[in-house]
């Protein structure tokens, strides 16, 4: 069942994935930022998953004191 959802991910798109990953909040993306995510690969979108694991989880509603993606 696992592999079914990691699959899925896989498929899904690149600010799901890191939405998911707890690397961006998609709802305070514009839709210009979304279509620059769309165009990272996917050892791009690996790398910032991964920088998120490692730095731990993102404060929890303050969105706005922190920047969507790593600076």
């Amino acid at each position: 069942m696992a592999s079914k959802s990691k699959s899925k991910l896989k498929k899904a798109s690149n600010v799901v994935r890191l939405a998911t990953a707890g690397v961006l909040v998609a709802k305070l993306l514009a839709d210009a930022d979304k279509k620059i995510i769309e165009k990272l690969t996917a050892a791009e979108v690996a790398v910032l998953i991964k920088m998120r694991k490692k730095r731990g989880a993102a404060p929890k509603g303050k969105h706005h004191l922190r920047p969507n993606v790593f600076v």
